[in-house]
């Protein structure tokens, strides 16, 4: 069957498989071809650790992989469980075209290693921060709700910042869509920027060496500075001096 026609939902874990010897190889390997060439996936179920699972086997990148599938009865039906669900409300053409303006204008290329978990680093940086018996600054609260507002207004403003050459790092054309010259919103291409540059060597470093470089500068504000954060203002001490 193809992979595709299994929904995202049922997806569970992953699982990288290899041959149990090298009398195996033959084997696997020409598993592996045939459903890569087929561009199909085989679905079983196999025992481990005392439960039954269902699965889906694919050819990936050379290799196979196990992909743990939901059984159907443990997916619940959101419009049983959501009671405020609105239903498929009904939106203006300008609404719509506007919308479709908006997702265009944030579109980028998918880069799984331009995110990372900040959290994790903030926790990591406050920790490093109170062995170096730094006075750790309280985050700025969440933002309130802003309540109802209108629609038309705010995908209108929301156009305007993200078609913006300066939120695109490209050119806005009329329609709010950004030009052939970068889809990436101002985020992803600033942190290309630094990857890209090695800027010192500071790009190479953990956060945790990053923070004490900081903290060995007397930089403000250190312990609620994101790494990419910590790199730029590393950066620009630097060069003042």
């Amino acid at each position: 069957m193809e992979l595709a026609e299994v929904d995202p939902i049922f997806f569970d874990k992953t699982y990288y498989l290899g041959p149990r010897g090298s009398e195996y190889g033959k084997v696997y390997s020409l598993l592996e071809q045939a459903l890569a060439k087929a561009g199909k996936a085989g679905i079983a179920t196999f025992v481990m650790r005392q439960h039954e699972y269902l699965v889906a086997l694919k050819a990936e990148n050379g290799l196979l992989t196990l992909h743990a599938l939901h059984w159907a009865d443990e997916i619940r039906d959101p419009k049983k469980e959501i009671d405020t669900l609105p239903g498929k409300a009904k939106a203006s053409d300008k609404e719509l075209t506007m919308a479709e303006q908006l997702i265009g204008a944030m579109s980028m290329t998918w880069d799984p290693g331009e995110f990372h978990d900040t959290f994790q680093e903030k926790v990591a940086a406050l920790i490093e921060a109170k062995k170096a018996g730094e006075t750790v600054e309280k985050a700025e609260p969440a933002a309130e709700p802003t309540g109802v507002v209108d629609l038309m207004e705010a995908l209108r403003a929301s156009v305007e910042r993200a078609g913006s050459p300066k939120a695109t790092g490209g050119k806005a054309t009329a329609s709010g869509k950004v030009s052939a010259s970068s889809k990436a919103t101002k985020k992803p291409l600033a942190k290309k920027r630094i990857r890209s540059a090695p800027q010192g060597g500071l790009s190479g470093l953990s956060k945790a060496d990053l923070y004490r470089k900081a903290a060995a500068a007397n930089l403000p504000g250190r312990s609620q500075m994101s790494r990419d954060d910590l790199v730029k203002a590393l950066s620009s001490s630097a060069s003042r001096h």
